[in-house]
């Protein structure tokens, strides 16, 4: 019995070994070895002659009967769309270049964290002054206000009301 498991293995064993291996070089120029394909923008070769066909992304042209001439027009047309996204991609930037744009994208981020920290400080603040607004009118008692002259005014029930319900919108707004 085990001889027969034994014997079954070793006839298994090259069908789960043949795996196909793809060559291709990245964009440092070193080549590599994968039994993953690589992105598909990448150009590969497949070794053990097993060639895996890209996908173009465009329809296949099939002439008309009758009308050679659309057709020919249709093969120009997709051979120039080719040629124009062949001239379309960029050529990679130079080391210098390439640490000038990340410096300059750190800057911008750096700007924008910078930007973002200080609304969350205002926001905090605001929040941490409605806060105590809503304390103050919620505590009762009897508060007072500074005209433009200096004098004090005492509020009524109706301001006292209207600055507690005023407090508890800018709690809602500023504080999470």
């Amino acid at each position: 019995m085990r001889l027969r498991i034994l014997l079954l293995c070793v006839v298994l064993l090259p069908t789960l070994a043949s795996a196909e291996i793809y060559k291709w070089k990245d964009n440092n120029g070193t080549v590599r070895y994968s039994d993953v394909p690589p992105p598909s923008n990448v150009k590969q070769e497949s070794l053990y002659g097993k060639k895996i066909a890209k996908p173009t992304g465009l329809a296949p042209l099939a002439p008309v009967e009758g009308d050679m001439t659309a057709a020919i027009n249709r093969d120009k047309a997709a051979t120039s769309a080719k040629d124009k996204a062949k001239a379309d991609e960029k050529v990679p930037p130079s080391k210098e270049e390439a640490a000038q744009k990340r410096a300059q994208d750190a800057e911008k981020q750096k700007q924008v964290d910078a930007q973002k920290k200080a609304e969350s400080d205002t926001k905090q603040a605001n929040c941490i002054a409605a806060k105590q607004n809503l304390a103050t009118f919620t505590n009762g008692g009897r508060i007072a206000k500074t005209d433009e002259n200096g004098k004090k005014q005492y509020l009524g029930d109706a301001d006292i009301g209207q600055g507690k319900a005023d407090a508890q919108k800018d709690v809602e707004k500023y504080c999470d």
